[in-house]
């Protein structure tokens, strides 16, 4: 039996190993979704211009709230859960709970106001 090179049939070849720099997702649709080679700073910047600062600042802060509150939540159930550790969990759940209903509550006072 003589030795046969790697064919097609292969699965231990590299399908990649023809030119080493060369791109093997060059001509991939998914790649840039947006198509936009000349950089989306400017549509960035001008979406920011268009929106008020108290909207923005009432979008980082309910998004911080929802961050905050979902963490500290699942985390202190985890700790009661995993560990059986009540104090740490409990406060855990207790001020999750409050961060997400302190995110409801000035989500509506936005709201209202607009």
């Amino acid at each position: 039996m003589g030795f046969d090179p790697p064919g097609d049939d292969d699965p231990l070849e590299d399908p990649f190993g023809d030119d080493p720099l060369e791109d093997p997702f060059e001509s991939d649709p998914f790649e840039d979704p947006i198509g936009d080679r000349s950089g989306g700073d400017s549509d960035l910047e001008r979406t920011f211009s268009k929106i008020s600062r108290s909207t923005l600042l009432a979008f980082v802060v309910v998004a911080g709230l929802i961050h905050a509150g979902l963490f500290g939540a699942s985390l202190g159930v985890m700790l009661i859960g995993f560990r059986s550790q009540w104090v740490g969990g409990g406060a855990l759940v207790i001020g999750g709970g409050v961060a997400l209903v302190v995110a409801v509550v000035v989500y509506r006072r936005y709201s209202a106001r607009q």
